[in-house]
């Protein structure tokens, strides 16, 4: 094999690595806008199966978990990421900056 060839296998190896099913980017570690989601998804389940069975008032909790995640993609956060930020949990940007600087 030539230095071309090598040089174009490794490239493709280190996008495989890089890359997940669908050639969607991987996850890098849990971000804010994951954990948010995260969160949302898990209270969006939990109040929806309380407001069925308990309360109809669960439901408020739904509208306000809704509220967020419209105001996160509108302005770009929310209060829960401000919580989540002072607890440490990184932003994308602050991964992806940490991996430049680590290359």
């Amino acid at each position: 094999m030539d230095n071309d060839s090598q040089s174009v296998l490794q490239g493709d190896r280190a996008r495989s690595l890089q890359l997940g099913m669908f050639d969607m980017p991987k996850p890098q570690g849990w971000t804010i806008e994951r954990v948010v989601n995260l969160m949302a998804g898990a209270v969006v389940l939990v109040t929806l199966i309380l407001g069925c069975e308990r309360s109809k008032r669960w439901r408020l909790l739904t509208g306000f978990v809704g509220v967020n995640l419209i105001m996160d993609a509108a302005v770009g956060w929310c209060p829960s990421s401000v919580v989540l930020h002072h607890l440490g949990v990184p932003t994308a940007a602050e991964r992806a900056l940490e991996g430049e600087q680590a290359s």
